[in-house]
Protein backbone atom coordinates (compact mmCIF):
# COMPACT_ATOMS: atom_id res chain seq x y z
CA UNK A 1 0.00 0.00 0.00
CA UNK A 2 1.18 3.59 -0.59
CA UNK A 3 2.79 5.89 1.94
CA UNK A 4 0.57 7.64 4.53
CA UNK A 5 0.68 11.05 2.81
CA UNK A 6 -0.22 9.54 -0.55
CA UNK A 7 -3.93 10.11 0.06
CA UNK A 8 -3.37 13.84 0.56
CA UNK A 9 -1.10 14.01 -2.50
CA UNK A 10 -3.70 12.21 -4.60
CA UNK A 11 -6.37 14.66 -3.42
CA UNK A 12 -4.21 17.59 -4.62
CA UNK A 13 -3.82 15.84 -7.99
CA UNK A 14 -7.56 15.29 -8.27
CA UNK A 15 -8.36 18.87 -7.21
CA UNK A 16 -6.03 20.11 -9.98
CA UNK A 17 -7.67 17.74 -12.45
CA UNK A 18 -11.11 19.11 -11.63
CA UNK A 19 -9.97 22.74 -11.83
CA UNK A 20 -8.18 22.22 -15.16
CA UNK A 21 -4.73 22.99 -13.75
CA UNK A 22 -1.57 21.09 -14.58
CA UNK A 23 -1.58 17.95 -12.47
CA UNK A 24 1.18 15.40 -11.87
CA UNK A 25 1.90 13.00 -9.03
CA UNK A 26 4.93 10.75 -8.92
CA UNK A 27 4.03 7.37 -7.44
CA UNK A 28 7.58 6.04 -7.51
CA UNK A 29 10.62 6.61 -9.75
CA UNK A 30 9.48 6.48 -13.39
CA UNK A 31 5.78 6.03 -12.61
CA UNK A 32 3.26 8.85 -12.24
CA UNK A 33 -0.29 10.04 -12.65
CA UNK A 34 -1.08 13.17 -14.65
CA UNK A 35 -3.78 15.17 -16.34
CA UNK A 36 -3.62 14.47 -20.06
CA UNK A 37 -6.09 15.79 -22.59
CA UNK A 38 -7.06 13.93 -25.75
CA UNK A 39 -8.27 16.72 -27.97
CA UNK A 40 -10.87 18.53 -25.89
CA UNK A 41 -11.47 15.57 -23.57
CA UNK A 42 -9.81 15.83 -20.17
CA UNK A 43 -8.36 12.63 -18.87
CA UNK A 44 -6.18 11.04 -16.27
CA UNK A 45 -3.14 9.03 -17.34
CA UNK A 46 -0.82 6.58 -15.69
CA UNK A 47 2.62 7.00 -17.27
CA UNK A 48 5.36 4.41 -16.89
CA UNK A 49 8.75 5.52 -18.21
CA UNK A 50 10.74 3.03 -20.31
CA UNK A 51 13.28 2.52 -17.51
CA UNK A 52 10.47 1.59 -15.09
CA UNK A 53 8.74 -0.89 -17.43
CA UNK A 54 9.04 -4.52 -16.41
CA UNK A 55 9.94 -7.07 -19.09
CA UNK A 56 6.76 -8.01 -20.96
CA UNK A 57 4.64 -5.43 -19.10
CA UNK A 58 3.26 -3.84 -22.28
CA UNK A 59 2.14 -7.23 -23.60
CA UNK A 60 0.59 -8.11 -20.24
CA UNK A 61 -1.30 -4.81 -20.06
CA UNK A 62 -2.66 -5.21 -23.60
CA UNK A 63 -3.73 -8.82 -22.98
CA UNK A 64 -5.38 -7.87 -19.70
CA UNK A 65 -7.14 -4.88 -21.28
CA UNK A 66 -8.79 -7.03 -23.94
CA UNK A 67 -9.34 -10.13 -21.79
CA UNK A 68 -11.29 -7.97 -19.30
CA UNK A 69 -12.79 -5.51 -21.78
CA UNK A 70 -15.81 -4.62 -19.65
CA UNK A 71 -13.84 -4.14 -16.45
CA UNK A 72 -11.35 -1.84 -18.16
CA UNK A 73 -13.80 -0.11 -20.50
CA UNK A 74 -12.63 3.44 -21.19
CA UNK A 75 -8.95 2.67 -20.61
CA UNK A 76 -6.72 3.32 -23.61
CA UNK A 77 -3.20 1.89 -23.76
CA UNK A 78 -0.37 3.22 -25.92
CA UNK A 79 3.32 4.08 -26.05
CA UNK A 80 4.09 7.80 -26.30
CA UNK A 81 6.88 9.36 -28.37
CA UNK A 82 9.35 8.83 -25.51
CA UNK A 83 8.52 5.12 -25.24
CA UNK A 84 6.57 5.50 -22.01
CA UNK A 85 3.62 3.20 -21.47
CA UNK A 86 0.52 5.38 -21.07
CA UNK A 87 -2.82 4.15 -19.78
CA UNK A 88 -5.41 6.90 -20.23
CA UNK A 89 -9.01 7.26 -19.10
CA UNK A 90 -11.37 10.14 -19.81
CA UNK A 91 -12.47 12.14 -16.81
CA UNK A 92 -15.96 13.53 -16.46
CA UNK A 93 -17.69 14.96 -13.39
CA UNK A 94 -20.67 12.72 -14.20
CA UNK A 95 -18.65 9.56 -14.82
CA UNK A 96 -16.56 7.28 -12.63
CA UNK A 97 -15.12 8.69 -9.41
CA UNK A 98 -11.53 9.89 -9.54
CA UNK A 99 -10.42 7.20 -7.11
CA UNK A 100 -12.13 4.53 -9.20
CA UNK A 101 -10.31 5.69 -12.34
CA UNK A 102 -6.94 5.74 -10.57
CA UNK A 103 -7.60 2.27 -9.14
CA UNK A 104 -8.53 0.92 -12.57
CA UNK A 105 -5.41 2.41 -14.19
CA UNK A 106 -3.16 0.92 -11.51
CA UNK A 107 -4.96 -2.42 -11.63
CA UNK A 108 -4.59 -2.68 -15.40
CA UNK A 109 -0.83 -2.12 -15.04
CA UNK A 110 -0.70 -4.61 -12.13
CA UNK A 111 0.48 -1.82 -9.82
CA UNK A 112 -2.18 -2.29 -7.15
CA UNK A 113 0.48 -1.91 -4.44
CA UNK A 114 0.61 1.81 -5.32
CA UNK A 115 -3.15 2.27 -4.83
CA UNK A 116 -3.74 4.06 -1.53
CA UNK A 117 -7.52 3.62 -1.82
CA UNK A 118 -7.49 -0.11 -2.40
CA UNK A 119 -9.03 -2.21 0.33
CA UNK A 120 -6.33 -3.90 2.48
Amino acid sequence: MGLPDEGARRQVLLDNLVSGNVAYQSLCPGIGLCRLNAGRQAGLALQIAPEALQPGQLDQVLKRRFAHAIGFDGCFVYLDAKGSLVIWHAWSPKGHSHDDIVSRLLSLARLEALDVHRAP
